[in-house]
C-alpha cells in the first residue's frame, strides 16, 4: 500500500524547491558532485537531481534530509527553515547563489594558474 502522504502537492512545492537549492547550495559550496553525494546517502543520483531541483514527485522523508544534512556536514535547520519563505526571499536567495557559484568558479581558475606555476618549477 502506497503512501499518500509522500505525494508532492502544489501547496509544498516552493518549500521542497527551497530545501532542494540548499542543498544544491552546500553541496556545491563544499565541492562535492552529486554523483559523490548521491554515493554517500546510497541513494540514486537522478533522484538526488531531482530533490535539488524540487521536482521529485514524492517528498523527501526526514530520515534523508538528516543524512544529507550530515554528509554535508550542515545543520539540518539550515536545509529546512523555510519560516520566512516567499518569491522576494527566493529570488535573493537564488541570486546570493549564482554570485557565490561565480566567486567559486573564479578562485578555481585562480587555483589551477597557481598549480600549474607550480608544476613548472617542478621541471626544473
Amino acid at each position: 500500500m502506497e503512501d499518500k502522504n509522500l505525494e508532492v502537492t502544489s501547496d509544498c512545492r516552493a518549500e521542497l524547491k527551497c530545501i532542494g537549492l540548499r542543498i544544491a547550495y552546500f553541496r556545491k559550496l563544499k565541492n562535492i558532485t552529486q554523483a559523490t553525494l548521491a554515493e554517500r546517502l546510497s541513494i540514486n543520483k537522478n533522484y538526488l537531481s531531482h530533490i535539488e531541483s524540487g521536482s521529485a514527485d514524492k517528498a523527501v522523508s526526514l530520515p534523508l534530509l538528516i543524512r544529507i544534512s550530515k554528509a554535508l556536514d550542515v545543520e539540518l535547520s539550515l536545509l529546512t527553515d523555510i519560516s520566512d519563505l516567499n518569491q522576494n526571499k527566493m529570488n535573493d536567495f537564488v541570486k546570493e547563489m549564482r554570485q557565490t557559484f561565480e566567486e567559486m568558479k573564479e578562485l578555481n581558475v585562480e587555483l589551477d594558474k597557481l598549480l600549474a606555476e607550480m608544476d613548472s618549477y617542478d621541471d626544473l
